[in-house]
């Protein structure tokens, strides 16, 4: 029998300071995408085969992996990213938000050919399409996942917008070394079986939540489902509503939605993994972490664009504050 914890009271902003004040010094490994993304405001997204009028074209850095490595850091960690950018004209302005982040960016390759780009559709209701083209992405290696310098204190986070051989490689060293391994399953890809012993948390929206339980033959796409058929903690993020989770004690629980004015949705999901994974790696519990990413996330959705919206950890502090 699994004890059901809900959460309804707002953020405890004295939780998030102690976590701010005295955390660790921690390190986070990011291995994952590294984009330029072409944003544009439309009215209303378009429907198969309709052609509607933009405005507002807007080149920004971008990337899972990029946007993970700049949250953590602004989250309070220090962040070393693995990945590859293109040798084209863009590539330094898919870097410039990590480098003046100060994200060590010794694992970044230059690959013959184009950046990895992404074209993102914001609709007047804040809501988003995204179609991404990997470009050097596709480029990173097994071999750059094993020369990752993990260490049993480290945190490994992980997307699907590099080669799932990749992906799977890095979990498995990261594993062998006693790091904690993060993987958000963006955008879904089918999974070997074997690869879910080597990660430790799952981070999945709805839609990869279903996907995932078609996948692995379960009933739904619950929490308690996916982590009993998987062996991971879950967290299942709910947008507006909220977060759903599973935790490594076999509890689950729910965290309510926050409440912000949102412009757009791009990048938070990002922003939540970015805040968790450091919030993880300082030793906070899973339900602590994901309070503190919660909060993070509804503020990248109160300014345009995915790396410019990410909060530091301050801003989280400071909304938790009035809150109350």
């Amino acid at each position: 029998m699994h004890t059901i914890t809900t959460v309804k009271d707002s953020p405890d902003a004295t939780t998030l300071l102690d976590a701010f004040t005295h955390g660790t010094k921690t390190m986070i490994h990011v291995l994952g995408s590294i984009n330029i993304d072409y944003a544009v405001n439309v009215k209303v997204l378009p429907s198969p085969g309709e052609t509607v009028s933009g405005q507002h074209l807007v080149l920004t850095p971008g990337g899972k992996g990029a946007n993970q490595a700049l949250a953590a850091k602004r989250a309070g960690a220090e962040v070393q990213m693995t990945g590859a950018v293109g040798t084209d004209s863009v590539a330094d302005a898919a870097l410039s938000l990590l480098t003046a982040g100060g994200v060590d960016l010794s694992g970044v390759k230059h690959l013959p050919g184009p950046t990895g780009c992404a074209f993102v559709f914001v609709d007047d209701n804040s809501e988003n399409q995204i179609v991404i083209i990997a470009g050097a992405n596709g480029g990173v290696s097994v071999e750059q996942a094993r020369a990752v310098t993990v260490s049993a204190d480290d945190v490994l986070l992980l997307q699907l917008e590099c080669p799932v051989d990749t992906v799977i490689a890095a979990a498995n060293y990261a594993k062998q070394k006693g790091t904690k391994v993060v993987v958000n399953l963006a955008p879904y890809q089918s999974l070997p079986a074997s690869v879910f012993k080597d990660i430790d948390y799952l981070l999945i929206n709805e839609t990869e939540a279903d996907s995932l339980s078609r996948d692995l033959g379960l009933e739904s796409g619950t929490v308690t489902n996916i982590a009993n058929g998987t062996g991971c903690s879950v967290v299942k993020t709910l947008g507006a509503s909220g977060i759903e989770a599973f935790d490594e004690q076999s509890r689950t629980f729910t965290l309510p939605g926050i409440r912000v004015d949102a412009i757009d949705t791009v990048g938070a999901g990002d922003t939540f993994a970015g805040f968790l994974g450091t919030m993880l790696s300082q030793g906070n519990s899973l339900q602590n972490a994901c309070k503190v990413a919660n909060v993070a996330a509804a503020l990248a959705c109160t300014k345009p664009g995915a790396q410019a919206a990410i909060p530091t950890m301050q801003d989280v502090i400071n909304l938790a504050s009035n809150s109350q």
